[in-house]
């Protein structure tokens, strides 16, 4: 009897750490209310936004440590479509040399990447970039706007558990990024997306992930 009760104890413990050890991810979709800079759209509005242009979210970066969920389908010429979304810009049109900006590039069937420092750039390691792919981009970034250097991480969303530890993409290490960014970070509180021939379907600032 005494084994039938710790047999039962033991399968049932697997179970609860199973359970624990799978987290569903709630899918997102839309983007946050936002005004359009520059640009020809193929379509812009709270779904979706496609084809060439800038657009400047509505509300300001309220605090120094903010994430933003993307997902994007980088479905333009192989060589002539990506994404970018800027952070703590200072300039009204979110110029791409003025705050923190992280940019996804389809090559081929890859994608590569970078992050930009008010014009300064590296590029990502392209080997942390082997599980994205550029019909289904979807990832979360997170930014420390903190002097005196600002960071980026970058997750995949559906990723079970979001620490420094586990991000693909750590600004601050070489391993990540090849080369390194100046001590530097953004002056202003504007946040935006550029769009070259790609199409975004969800785009929403929230709470950072880690602090």
């Amino acid at each position: 009897m005494e084994k039938l009760i710790l047999k039962i104890l033991i399968l049932c413990s697997i179970v609860f750490l199973a359970a624990c050890g799978t987290v569903e991810q709630e899918d997102i979709s839309g983007l946050d209310p936002y005004t359009k800079i520059s640009g020809a759209f193929d379509k812009a509005d709270l779904n979706e936004v496609s084809g060439i242009g800038t657009i400047r979210f509505s509300s300001l970066l309220a605090s120094s440590n903010r994430s933003l969920a993307l997902k994007a389908q980088l479905d333009g010429p192989i060589s002539n479509s990506w994404v970018a979304a800027t952070f703590y810009s200072s300039d009204i049109g979110l110029a791409a040399n003025n705050g923190l900006v992280v940019r996804f590039d389809r090559s081929g069937i890859n994608v590569i990447g970078s992050v930009s420092f008010n014009g300064t750039t590296v590029q990502m390691n392209a080997s942390r970039l082997g599980a994205y792919f550029p019909a289904s981009l979807d990832v979360i970034i997170d930014v420390k706007n903190i002097a005196p250097k600002a960071r980026v991480l970058i997750w995949r969303r559906d990723m079970v558990t979001y620490s420094v530890a586990a991000a693909d993409i750590n600004s601050d290490l070489g391993t990540d990024v090849t080369g390194t960014l100046p001590t530097q970070y953004g002056a202003g509180s504007y946040a935006g997306l550029t769009v070259n021939n790609a199409t975004v379907t969800a785009a929403k600032i929230s709470i950072a992930k880690v602090y």
